[in-house]
């Protein structure tokens, strides 16, 4: 039989050739999941004290490296998100190289390009989490108002043969009629007979 591979509710980022140990995750639960999911016995939580973190949690070979952003407190406004991502990778790139044994830390092209890719990754999960909230929260609302007493009805036109449909059939011979040719010329209605 086979084993149902566990859905995560986290990401793991894509640290190129380096060890797979960047993580990524949007609340507190889903950080304790990390912690659970790896093993780790430490008893601490994320987004006490901000709207994000980066904790780097062993030493050495063993150990993993969490980014953890609060989508509601970083709001909407693209410089603080872009500023807050920033600052983050900026820990974790610093995090990643003590965690490699890198004396005299990433510098220069190579901390460019991990800095540029984790950005890019950070940035993308970031605004998709936004806008899965925003359509939950959508949702939620959309619940709210259609459980309500006395609702309204919503109707859909309804094509003679039972299909739903933005035009009407009479719209669409009027439509038809009204088409022109390549050279701007009316073109006459299809001969019925056909």
């Amino acid at each position: 039989m086979l084993k149902k591979k566990k859905k995560y509710d986290y990401y793991k980022l894509d640290v190129g050739f380096y060890p797979d140990v960047m993580k990524l995750c949007f609340d507190n639960k889903v950080f304790q999941e990390i912690l659970k999911d790896h093993d780790i016995k430490l008893k601490t939580s994320a987004l006490d004290i901000g709207m994000a973190e980066t904790h780097q949690i062993g030493d050495g070979k063993e150990g993993i490296i969490i980014l953890v952003f609060d989508l509601t407190d970083m709001g909407d406004d693209m410089a603080l998100i872009v500023d807050t991502i920033a600052h983050e990778v900026s820990h974790a790139v610093d995090h990643l190289a003590e965690f490699i044994g890198e004396e005299n830390n990433f510098v220069g092209e190579t901390r460019a390009y991990l800095t540029g890719s984790l950005m890019k990754q950070i940035f993308k999960i970031t605004m998709s989490e936004k806008d899965k909230n925003a359509r939950k929260a959508n949702r939620k609302v959309l619940s709210k108002k259609s459980s309500r007493v006395g609702r309204d009805n919503v109707q859909v036109d309804q094509h003679g043969l039972g299909g739903t449909g933005s035009h009407s059939v009479a719209e669409l011979e009027s439509i038809i009629r009204r088409a022109e040719d390549g050279d701007g010329k009316t073109v006459g209605s299809a001969d019925p007979s056909i």
